[in-house]
């Protein structure tokens, strides 16, 4: 089975939402259940979530930020594309857990959880937009 499908969302809170709803669409139209997909959830949700926090602080009503859809041989790929400043998340220190949590400094656990969660996790800069690829095998339903 193959199939794709584009999301065009605003970069603010009510963008995370609708690109939640739409990849729930996209999974149901395709017989997907929510054990399987429920990784690329996560994933999705921390990804809009820093991008609109971070990339996108202090612009107004934020971006739009595309999201494509891929289902390709019991595989999904979502890719994010952003024209927030270059930043490889991939770059960033990882959280040290180690540290006794009150010590810890606030974020990067999202990503890691993200990195745990998929196959694959790639980024690129083209022209003057953010690349963000995420793969994963889906697990039998």
């Amino acid at each position: 089975m193959e199939a794709r499908q584009t999301l065009l969302v605003p970069g603010s809170l009510e963008g995370v939402r609708q690109a939640a709803d739409g990849f729930d669409a996209f999974s149901a139209a395709h017989g997907l259940s929510k054990g399987e997909v429920w990784p690329f959830q996560v994933a999705l949700d921390e990804v809009l979530s820093n991008l609109i926090h971070h990339g996108l602080a202090g612009r107004p009503n934020g971006a739009p930020i595309e999201i494509e859809i891929q289902l390709q041989d019991r595989e999904i790929e979502l890719l994010i594309v952003d024209d927030t400043p270059a930043f490889n998340p991939l770059e960033a220190a990882p959280p040290d857990v180690e540290q006794p949590l009150e010590e810890r400094p606030i974020g990067g656990l999202g990503l890691a959880i993200v990195t745990k969660l998929m196959d694959v996790v790639a980024y690129e800069r083209r022209g003057d937009r953010n690349r963000l690829r995420l793969r994963r095998r889906l697990l039998e339903a």
